[in-house]
């Protein structure tokens, strides 16, 4: 008795010496890699990252995402300090932040065209953009988005800078406490805007400008390739989703920002014409940020310097982002 339980204790043992590595694996297979998203502004550019959290899309490419909102400068300082791993946002405090000296690189696109628009109040005597010369303009940090955008369109109305007066805000819902104090003749920021009248939509306007995009610190990319690879596979879907399934984003907008499903209709509409299918990031919408920057900053600085494809161009050749559309 006594030599059989040493034999099935030996056997035991033997199995556990076998089958514990692979059963480690399955359980490591399943654990999830903890990874944070930090965003700037609360507005519909955000649907992309948000519905892919909402459908689980994360998940399935074995990631647990924490998605952060950060206001003001935070977003941008906490990605080039590495406290976050990847940022969603526009090209403008990026490119910003590397002529500082950061090496932070776009990886994909959600926008390559601007979609902000130019807010007043409804009884306010401003029709065009026309109309802006000798006006306040509401705009976030100076070399924001918002200011950048401002004044790629004022050059398009043909009014100067010099005409106008920008005040400058901490974050986005700061310009608009400032226009209903009277303080701002108009605020630039993306749709929905409720109670406020839409001077333009630039949307319409197809002009070229890095919206927004997924941004990451070119070291992680080089160690964590695989991680940031797959997170953009799931933003990819989400893309997809963002640009077939309205009722989804709607759904999603509503829960993050807070709004009515009729305001967060509108919000859609803004951005549906320009989310891409294949989210390459454009050197044109790059090149636009690069004209607002002082020349003698970004004399040797070319779009491409702060574009990785590699990621984009393996899902496309690889035939993976057909396969979604094919779905």
């Amino acid at each position: 008795m006594a030599h059989a339980s040493i034999y099935f204790g030996i056997c035991f043992s033997l199995f556990s010496f076998l089958f514990a590595p692979l059963a480690w694996a399955q359980t490591g297979a399943a654990r999830k890699i903890p990874i944070k998203i930090i965003y700037s502004a609360l507005t519909a550019s955000n649907a992309p990252v948000w519905v892919a959290g909402d459908q689980g899309l994360y998940d399935k490419y074995g990631l647990d995402v924490q998605i952060v909102h950060g206001r003001g400068a935070s977003p941008i300082q906490a990605l080039a300090g590495g406290t976050v791993e990847l940022g969603h946002f526009a090209g403008a405090s990026v490119i910003a932040a590397n002529l500082a000296g950061s090496d932070l690189v776009f990886v994909a696109a959600q926008s390559n065209y601007v979609v902000l628009s130019m807010w007043t109040k409804k009884d306010s005597p401003i029709k065009s953009l026309t109309d802006l010369a000798g006006k306040n303009i509401g705009v976030s940090a100076p070399g924001s988005a918002t200011h950048t955008i401002a004044r790629i369109s004022l050059r398009k109305a043909g009014i100067a800078e010099k005409d106008v007066k920008f005040i400058h805000h901490g974050a986005l819902p700061d310009i608009f406490v400032s226009l209903d104090k009277g303080l701002v003749d108009v605020g630039i920021a993306s749709a929905p805007r409720p109670g406020l009248r839409e001077v333009v939509d630039l949307a319409t306007q197809k002009i070229p400008f890095l919206q927004g995009a997924i941004i990451v610190n070119r070291s992680y990319l080089q160690r964590e390739r695989p991680v940031v690879l797959n997170f953009v596979k799931a933003f990819v879907e989400g893309m997809k989703v963002v640009r077939e399934k309205p009722d989804v984003v709607v759904a999603s907008l509503v829960k993050h920002l807070r709004i009515t499903p009729e305001i967060a209709r509108v919000a859609y509409r803004s951005f549906i014409n320009v989310w891409e299918e294949v989210p390459y990031v454009r050197a044109e919408s790059v090149q636009a940020i690069l004209e607002f920057v002082p020349k003698e900053q970004v004399k040797d600085v070319t779009p491409e310097r702060y574009i990785d494809h590699s990621l984009i161009k393996e899902l496309d050749t690889s035939g993976f982002i057909k396969s979604l559309y094919r779905k």
